[in-house]
């Protein structure tokens, strides 16, 4: 690209994603706050609009926060939404908490800075007004000035950005000043190839390739906007609390000052070193290499439109003899119509009875919490009821939910990837296997949607096999929690669930996973141990059902038996929602997208490798 083709360039974006003046659209943005709910400003757009203030720990300036309680009090009722904001001077969240005590209003941890930059925000007397519709600022300045422009807005009258100046503390940008003559090639470039070029590539499963500078430079609005929503990376997790996750998929508090200043600054690129260009990707399809065995899905033509009903298809592996599997990955033939895959290995024998589990499972509790148990399924089908399922679970969490899955079976049978967006590979660690025996075939659940035009799915499948002869020493387990009973009512915007999946010994637990659908919201995961003690382990506070990400923990984390994994969910069944098909209405478990479910998956390993099953 010529220089003058990029000032050219440069001055258009800087045009467009510069800071707040008068009279312009500021843009959309979200934060999560200090209880470490989601708050995207686009899922209030049902307010009238929004007033903030900034907040610091033993700095918050007691006056316009006293202003700023006196408002919500009045107009509250109104449709306007009260929020603080920490300017990035403090990430602990405890310390904010304890800092503002009793009062009612969220505080945006704005730890980059980038959203109060945006709002133009520079003293911690200074409070805006914001309109989460057409995200334009409305009024800057003093808190006790607010209300005028408050009482503007609720008379639906049009006006100009008001923007008075404050004398109060000045909030310290860190790293703005630093940030005024970044280098594509040595700042911004290793941020794309690290974490946005393998999906954003020719042949990737993202929409356009970001394998250039000027490539970069013509999406860069589109990047500033993914990134101060946090749309994109899609790791969806609070990386701020909880256990570390190794699949991450987020970015650095720093990572995203770089991008969104250097898009700011006007997306300057200087000389002819692209290192976006020289990336190069492996001639596969497959992530683990080329499989040991490819198993061949039948080819599936999807209709154009429609309800496809789930299929359950049969497929023999055709194995002569028994072989221990490493992982295994799915390849979707046609991703944009392909929804999930649960796949079940059936041993040669067949698959196992649903009732013999069953019985096998009231079995092994204690006498007196199975008699009741089978007291009330005997009752409920004598008088021809279906028998609450979701209530014998809550009685008796170390129940084991994947056995009525489709998992369960001998302790030392393999697990075959499954696929939903974001989750196609499953690789035990070293000396961690599976048995496949053989002659045993697996049952692909299969669920399409359509896509507007007719497709045809070719989907395969990779397993990978530990060499002959040689035997791992560990087995990896598991749970699944599932909420069999659902009713969530119309406009709910956040109907709150919670589901206990029991861990029956001493254990590392490896991953964690949500599942729901349209309608989901957050969920998160906390274990509570024996002694009455709890931590949390994983929080996803903006769930996203596009993409179904397994969170793997950097350390696995180990547990004591009878510890139960907690998961406290919500959906938004609200018009707010804009993936909700329809918010009118009450919304049950059902296998569709638009129905929900709410459900954990969650991988763990014995510590005792001879123990029960």
């Amino acid at each position: 690209m010529s220089k003058t083709s990029s000032l050219i360039l440069a001055a258009a974006i800087t045009a467009a994603c510069g800071s707040a003046a008068a009279g312009e659209r500021v843009g959309d943005f979200a934060l999560i706050d200090h209880t470490g709910a989601f708050q995207s400003m686009a899922w209030h757009d049902d307010a009238a609009a929004i007033a903030i203030l900034p907040q610091a720990v033993g700095a918050t300036d007691a006056a316009s926060l006293a202003a700023m309680q006196a408002l919500q009090t009045k107009y509250e009722e109104q449709g306007i939404e009260f929020f603080l904001l920490n300017p990035g001077l403090q990430t602990d969240r405890a310390a904010v908490a304890a800092d503002i005590g009793s009062v009612d209003m969220p505080v945006l941890m704005d730890d980059a800075q980038l959203v109060s930059e945006m709002l133009g925000l520079t003293r911690l007397d200074e409070a805006v007004l914001y309109n989460p519709s057409t995200f334009e600022l409305l009024y800057r300045g003093p808190a006790a000035g607010i209300e005028s422009a408050i009482e503007q807005t609720l008379a639906g009258e049009k006006f100009d950005l008001i923007s008075t100046a404050t004398m109060g503390q000045a909030i310290d940008y860190r790293n703005t000043a630093a940030h005024a003559d970044l280098s594509y090639a040595n700042d911004i470039a290793p941020i794309i190839a690290e974490n946005c070029a393998e999906c954003h590539r020719e042949g990737g499963i993202a929409p356009f390739a970001m394998d250039s500078s000027l490539a970069v430079q013509g999406w860069s609005p589109m990047i500033r906007e993914v990134v101060m929503t946090k749309r994109m990376p899609p790791g969806q997790i609070d990386n701020k609390v909880g256990h570390k996750i190794k699949n991450e998929m987020n970015l650095s508090d720093e990572e995203m000052q770089k991008l969104v200043h250097w898009i700011n600054n006007g997306s300057v690129v200087e000389g002819d070193n692209d290192p976006l260009t020289a990336l190069t990707w492996p001639n596969t399809k497959w992530t683990l290499g080329e499989p040991d065995l490819i198993v061949k899905v039948p080819a599936q033509t999807i209709p154009a439109t429609g309800v496809v009903d789930y299929m359950d298809i049969p497929i023999d592996l055709g194995l002569t003899e028994d072989r221990w599997v490493r992982g295994s990955e799915v390849v979707p033939g046609a991703p944009s119509v392909l929804h999930h895959i649960i796949t079940t290995v059936v041993p040669p024998e067949g698959a196992p009875d649903f009732q013999q589990i069953l019985m096998d499972v009231l079995a092994k509790l204690p006498p007196e919490k199975s008699l009741a148990i089978r007291t009330k399924l005997f009752a409920a089908v004598a008088a021809g009821e279906r028998p609450d399922i979701d209530a014998i679970f809550r009685e008796a969490p170390e129940i084991d939910v994947s056995a009525f899955l489709g998992g369960g079976g001998s302790p030392d049978s393999a697990g075959i990837a499954g696929f939903a967006p974001g989750n196609a590979v499953d690789l035990y660690p070293e000396g961690v296997g599976g048995l496949l025996r053989a002659g045993s075939k697996l049952n692909l659940q299969m669920h399409y949607t359509t896509s507007g035009k007719e497709t045809t799915d070719e989907t395969e499948i990779g397993i990978y096999f530990y060499p002959e002869g040689y035997i791992p020493d560990e087995r990896m387990s598991g749970g699944v929690g599932n909420a069999f009973t659902i009713n969530i009512p119309p406009q709910a915007k956040d109907h709150e669930m919670q589901l206990v999946t029991y861990v029956p010994e001493d254990a590392e637990i490896f991953s964690l996973m949500p599942h729901m659908h349209f309608r989901g919201k957050r969920m998160s995961f906390t274990a509570e141990f024996p002694d009455g003690s709890e931590e949390l382990l994983l929080s996803v506070p903006a769930y996203s059902f596009n993409w179904q990400l397994k969170h793997e923990l950097a350390e696995p984390f180990k547990v004591p038996a009878g510890t139960k994994i907690v998961a406290t969910g919500a959906f938004d069944n609200s018009a707010q929602n804009p993936y909700n098909p329809d918010p009118s209405i009450e919304v049950n478990w059902g296998e569709q997208s638009w129905e929900e479910m709410f459900m954990g998956f969650y991988t763990w390993k014995n510590v005792e490798q001879g123990g029960s099953e």
